[in-house]
């Protein structure tokens, strides 16, 4: 996690809080629009995601560059794994959705390992 200062007022002492950047869970979606031609729009991935129960135990770890926090890997790389022969299509969607998921809560794990305090409230930018 990165430690950024969160404000300071006047003379009192800052209050700072922990950064944890999540990249490419977006560009995952634009992916599979653009390179692979799965979806025309990004608002169709969630309505065939939901044409599945589950993953049907297809993940994908989206790193096109890189995993940000809390692993901090420049050298990582995406990968879509577990396929197996009834995988299809809406397996993969859901995937790459959950993909967002599993991300964000390792980076709330790490916030609340590294502050020792319950994080009780989460804002998001996406910048």
């Amino acid at each position: 996690m990165l430690t950024t200062l969160g404000y300071k007022l006047s003379d009192a002492e800052p209050h700072y809080a922990l950064d944890g950047s999540i990249a490419v869970t977006g560009s995952l979606v634009q992916w599979l629009r653009d390179n692979l031609g799965m979806i025309s729009t990004p608002e169709e991935i969630e309505t065939l995601a939901k044409t599945v129960d589950d993953n049907g135990g297809a993940y994908f770890v989206p790193a096109f560059s890189g995993l940000f926090a809390p692993n901090w890997r420049s050298d990582a790389r995406d990968a879509l794994v577990g396929l197996v022969r009834f995988v299809d299509k809406g397996h993969i969607y859901r995937a790459a959705l959950e993909a967002t998921a599993f991300q964000t809560r390792k980076v709330l794990d790490a916030v609340d390992a590294d502050s020792g305090v319950p994080l009780t409230e989460l804002k998001v930018d996406r910048a």
